[in-house]
């Protein structure tokens, strides 16, 4: 296991809490039928600040450790992270439907 997944999962509760509060405030302060296509881009702009310290780390760790990381790792943490709140952005749309 790499670094750049330990930086990852230390951020991830922050992913679930984002999405779930993305998706309920779609929810009770939208009234149109297109929610989900309206939060992609929330989705993916979250997920690229949340990919921003391990992309510190990594090129932190890479100047000073000489370590070698490879760029794939980035990439799967950035995905992971735009997953995570989609999924959660998902319940909160569904949760915050369904209170109003």
């Amino acid at each position: 296991m790499t670094r750049v997944y330990d930086v990852f999962d230390k951020f991830s509760i922050l992913n679930v809490i984002v999405g779930f509060a993305l998706g309920l405030y779609l929810a009770f302060n939208n009234s149109s039928s297109n929610l989900w296509f309206e939060s992609i881009p929330f989705i993916i702009v979250i997920g690229f600040i949340m990919t921003i310290p391990p992309i510190v780390d990594y090129f932190l760790r890479r100047g000073k450790f000489n370590d070698n990381t490879s760029i794939n790792a980035l990439v799967e943490a950035f995905i992971l992270n735009v997953l995570m709140i989609a999924v959660c952005t998902a319940f909160g749309i569904a949760i915050g439907s369904f209170i109003r």
